[in-house]
């Protein structure tokens, strides 16, 4: 199974978040999800190519989009992700008004190009550091790997 997580991260917690996650899916699901720094993409065609894929993103000051994951964003209605699983995830800080607004953004634009996000988007305060936080990041990834199965 082709699975990808493109990701950014500018203080390092979305990549820690990232790098968890693909750990998680290997040692508990058994699932390998490959790993992709969205500054290192030129070409954003390998979500059409994966059987499912993952955005995780951080959300910049007021709510504002991240600028290495703008060219992506703006690609995603071009994409043909009919039918594509996919789930989003991302850190912010709860001290700003929009808490994590692009993960909900990504997920909008994702579902309008055609892809079904059979999971609660992930949103993480800071860094994932807490019980809840772990538990959210369990259920994120049962809720993936079930609709993989059902594909």
């Amino acid at each position: 199974m082709n699975i990808n997580l493109i990701y950014a991260s500018l203080t390092g917690n979305t990549e820690a978040l990232s790098e968890l996650i693909v750990e998680k899916f290997k040692d508990d699901k058994n699932i390998d999800v490959k790993l992709n720094f969205v500054e290192d993409m030129s070409d954003y065609s390998l979500l059409e190519d994966s059987d499912a894929f993952i955005i995780a993103t951080y959300t910049y000051g007021d709510g504002d989009l991240p600028e290495e994951m703008e060219d992506l964003y703006n690609t995603i209605p071009s994409l043909n992700l009919n039918g594509k699983i996919y789930g989003v995830v991302g850190t912010g800080d709860t001290t700003y008004d929009e808490f994590c607004v692009c993960v909900d953004q990504f997920d909008k634009q994702i579902k309008k190009a055609g892809g079904v996000n059979p999971t609660s988007n992930l949103k993480i305060e800071i860094e994932a550091d807490c019980d809840e936080d772990f538990e959210n990041i369990n259920k994120f990834i049962e809720d993936f790997s079930n609709a993989l199965k059902e594909k």
